[in-house]
């Protein structure tokens, strides 16, 4: 049959598939990742949890009062959200043993939690937002090991990732099935993006758009601002803009967010490449889980996340 009406239907149940289970993923990994795993460990550490903000698509955040905040409790809340994550990940990915697609996807997703944890923490810790603020503060130059080591963990991952999972993904394709199953994944991923990205634009939260914000940015906004009281009131938008570019200039950094991701995605592609192949069904069943427990998953972000507003 030709490749307009079979294999492109083919690829877009699979990029329903996945757009499905990142979803669930996501959303079950942020409720793990704050309310677990920073709200749980500030909770045990004797700490009041004064506000908690979930996006329905992106990431989230909490507030809390510490009455005897010392370095090491600060630091396990801080990095609370990446731990649960990585326990959870592992723990997925060497309990789903089998053969089954939904076996090897579940594998797969173990080795996403884990590739998420790992890539917030080496990219937070390397450029200061984030989780990772903290440790890029308390560890300066000595973070370096720690980023390099949790790197190695992000590309370990993806090739774990994708030697369990993308088989079984391939052989739901059958024709051109590399460049399909590639076609899926960026669907979904796109879909995921645009969800995540629109909803930040629209909600335009304050308090995530500070703590996401690299260290380099606020040392070029500070250093602005202080520039621009010291010239007084003459100074003109071109003065401040060249100043700004300026200043960019002095503190740029090297670009390790993009070289990790290159790593990681050679890392996949490895792993790809070793993937054994699947049966080449797709079950309809498998397919009705992954939308139903992205449903419950995305109901329990929102429901949450108004609750406490």
């Amino acid at each position: 049959m030709p490749w307009s009406r079979t294999a492109s239907g083919e690829v877009l149940r699979l990029a329903a598939l996945l757009a499905c289970v990142a979803l669930a993923t996501s959303r079950l990994g942020l409720l793990a990742h704050e309310l677990v795993g920073h709200g749980g460990t500030a909770l045990v550490l004797g700490a009041h949890v004064t506000e908690v903000r979930l996006f329905w698509f992106a990431g989230g955040w909490i507030h809390y009062q510490l009455a005897s905040g010392s370095i090491a409790a600060l630091l396990a809340i801080a990095m609370g959200g990446i731990a649960v994550e990585l326990a959870c990940g592992g723990a997925l990915a060497i309990a789903a043993r089998g053969r089954s697609p939904g076996r090897r996807i579940a594998r797969g997703v173990g080795a996403a939690l884990v590739l998420h944890g790992s890539w917030y923490l080496a990219t937070g810790a390397w450029s200061g937002f984030g989780d990772g603020l903290l440790l890029y503060r308390v560890l300066g130059a000595v973070r370096y090991p720690v980023v390099i080591a949790a790197g190695a963990v992000t590309c370990t991952a993806a090739y774990a990732g994708a030697r369990a999972a993308f088989g079984a993904l391939a052989a739901t394709v059958h024709r051109h099935r590399v460049v399909g199953t590639c076609v899926a994944v960026a669907l979904a991923a796109g879909l995921h993006a645009g969800l995540a990205i629109g909803e930040l634009r629209v909600r335009r939260d304050a308090a995530y758009r500070e703590v996401m914000q690299p260290e380099r940015e606020r040392i070029v906004a500070r250093d602005l601002d202080a520039w621009t009281r010291a010239q007084g009131a003459a100074v003109t938008p071109q003065a401040v803009a060249s100043e700004r570019a300026r200043l960019e200039d002095v503190h740029r950094t090297f670009p390790f967010a993009w070289v990790l991701g290159a790593c990681a995605a050679l890392a996949a592609a490895m792993g790809a490449r070793r993937s054994t192949p699947g049966d080449g069904e797709l079950p309809a069943r498998l397919v009705a889980i992954a939308a139903a427990v992205a449903a419950v998953a995305i109901g329990a972000v929102i429901a949450i996340d108004l609750s406490t507003r």
